[in-house]
């Protein structure tokens, strides 16, 4: 039989099957979208919100919701229904089924936001235990002493979460594949789903008006999961976790203001760019939030973009007829286009950056919400023709502050119960921590990469300075470890103006040695350094609480929460106090500091005889 006679046949028979099913009743019959007969408005109407390619009248209801469209009889049209539709369990049936975004789905379930790859395997790590084969999942936790703990107290915040309560994503929201950064709740919408949420269920009236989809996420999409841990929704924002309660009359919401789950913050001060204007989404683009679809092991291997592919005297780019159709999709989804002259910017390794704009006199970026244009600036000379401080990264110098927690302890308590966030229940015994001092303060700097190179200098943090029983039986002897690991921590609390000289040289916070008082003496022709820390030595390893390493001492073994990582050894010390003897007298702009930047052993050897240098011994 011809192929279109049999077509023929096949729109006859839908048409005959819409007139039998189609009841008596204005307004009561099947509706056509996207070429097919459906049935749910007729019984639910035409919903509001949804627009474009999701718009009903475009893609119907059933290719996001699953269910039956070719039957009015509700029981039939209901089998298999997806209430929310965009979960990882129900992707490939919803988001990801072909003719929608069938490539999306295999990148963000291999990504670190679903697996928690690196998470996982430095808490095993950490604890002991051996990492296990292949590559870590969430979702294939098991219940040893490390992955019980990841189940309860960290489990919560990956993609693969399942968001169950209907309305608009909040501080609290974590999870939900899909809908964790594109759903988007209007107003109106906002307005008649809690009123729906109000009513009895056998009395409830289905909302009139459906929530959009996005291609911007807001950062409040991003607040639920990453105003934890590193903090950075929070330092980006400018806020800072305090310890207590402060009273009622303290929380006035410009200084101090509650978080919805009861955390109360504190500001501090805000991420330049926070204060220009930009989202997280104007600098982290699709590859480092949904992945390529390579599986990652860390969250630094799914990192796409740095400070450098925006910030450069020269900035690299891609023509327009050269765009991937990724990217290409993204202008048109943001009604842009590439005007005469003008390219797009990508970053070093050549991912793109739909939001950058390079021409020949220069290049700026367009703010993904509301379209701005602002000037990107290249780097100044100090940060690029100073070969005393080539190692730095960018963070080094232009991290205002971080979030410090130190001296945290954790014990499994068999006699209570916890939450177990893979299994999605409760269950017998929890594991409680308890933190020591939060503080808002420049980080620590340290030693990233280790290899053939000398390694570069960037921003740790305190990552796992704890105390941690590893026992989980009643009556059984303690089996405590201790650990002493500092993190590397992109704040996300980028200022313009750099760290001074002598917050780097002359900081013992910044050299490792946590806080006190860290003194130049000189005598007799000779100086010499002394530290007196502010906190108490550990019981387990005589250092003070907060510090990272000794004052002139070096640590071997697991010493950072990331491998390679390390603070300052002896002689990196010595080399940055012999420069913060210096800056006692001479400032860091002196012409005798700009002549050191070039040649620090010949200016020392040329130095007046008032001057006195460190000796160490």
């Amino acid at each position: 039989m011809p192929t279109r006679l049999l077509a023929l046949l096949a729109v006859a028979s839908l048409l005959a099957a819409a007139v039998l099913l189609m009841p008596e009743g204005p307004g009561a019959r099947l509706r056509v979208a996207a070429g097919l007969a459906e049935g749910c408005v007729a019984c639910h109407g035409e919903p509001a919100g949804l627009t474009g390619a999701h718009a009903p009248a475009a893609i119907g209801c059933v290719a996001c919701h699953g269910g039956d469209g070719r039957t009015m009889d509700a029981k039939a049209a209901h089998e298999g229904i997806v209430l929310m539709p965009g979960h990882l369990a129900d992707a490939s049936r919803s988001c990801s089924q072909a003719g929608c975004h069938a490539s999306i789905l295999p990148r963000v379930e291999n990504s670190i936001m679903s697996t928690m790859a690196g998470i996982i395997a430095i808490n095993r790590r950490v604890l002991g235990e051996d990492a296990g084969p292949g590559l870590p999942h969430v979702a294939k936790l098991g219940h040893g002493v490390a992955d019980s703990h990841l189940r309860e107290l960290c489990a919560g915040c990956h993609l693969g979460q399942a968001k169950e309560e209907r309305g608009p994503i909040g501080e609290k929201t974590q999870g939900g594949g899909c809908l964790a950064c594109h759903l988007e709740y209007g107003a109106k919408a906002a307005d008649e789903i809690k009123r729906f949420e109000a009513q009895p269920k056998e009395t409830r009236a289905v909302p009139r008006t459906h929530p959009s989809l996005t291609v911007n996420p807001r950062n409040a999409h991003c607040f639920g999961c990453h105003s934890r841990s590193g903090r950075f929704a929070l330092g980006y924002e400018g806020w800072h976790e305090m310890q207590g309660r402060p009273g009622a009359d303290e929380v006035s919401g410009k200084r101090v203001r509650k978080l919805e789950d009861g955390r109360t913050v504190e500001f501090v001060v805000a991420d330049i760019h926070h204060e220009k204007g930009l989202a997280c989404i104007d600098c982290h683009n699709a590859n480092e939030v949904m992945g390529t679809g390579a599986p990652v092991s860390y969250k630094r291997e799914q990192q796409r973009v740095g400070c450098e592919d925006c910030h450069a005297a020269k900035l690299a780019s891609v023509s327009p007829a050269s765009l991937d159709p990724e990217s290409a999709s993204l202008l048109h989804l943001r009604a842009r286009s590439l005007g005469l002259g003008e390219r797009m910017g990508t970053t070093r390794d050549g991912d793109p950056l739909v939001n950058v704009v390079v021409t020949a006199g220069g290049a700026r970026l367009v703010t993904k919400h509301d379209g701005r244009s602002l000037p990107l600036k290249p780097p100044m000379a100090a940060c690029t023709q100073d070969r005393a401080h080539e190692r730095l990264s960018c963070n080094t110098c232009h991290t205002a502050w971080a979030p410090s927690c130190v001296s945290c302890h954790t014990q499994y308590d068999p006699a209570d119960e916890g939450f177990d966030h893979v299994a999605q229940k409760w269950g017998p015994g929890t594991w409680n921590e308890t933190s020591g001092r939060f503080e808002a303060k420049p980080p620590a700097l340290g030693v990233l990469r280790e290899g053939s190179g000398r390694g570069a200098i960037d921003t740790f943090v305190p990552g796992m300075v704890m105390t941690f029983d590893r026992n989980r039986e009643a009556g059984r002897a303690p089996d405590v470890i201790f650990r002493r690991l500092f993190a590397k921590l992109s704040a996300h609390t980028t200022r313009r103006e750099a760290r001074t000289c002598e917050s780097c040289h002359r900081d013992p916070v910044a050299l490792g040695f946590g806080a006190g008082a860290l003194r130049f003496t000189a005598r007799g022709g000779e100086g010499a350094w002394s530290f007196e820390p502010a906190l108490k030595a550990h019981p387990r390893d005589g250092l003070p609480e907060d510090a990272w390493t000794g004052f002139l001492a070096e640590r071997a073994g697991m010493v950072s929460t990331r491998e390679g990582a390390r603070p300052f050894r002896v002689d990196e010390q010595r080399k940055i106090l012999a420069v913060g003897a210096c800056l006692g007298c001479h400032a860091g702009d002196s012409s005798p500091m700009k002549r050191a930047l070039a040649d620090f052993s010949g200016a020392v050897a040329a130095r007046s005889s008032r001057c006195v240098v460190a000796t160490f011994r």
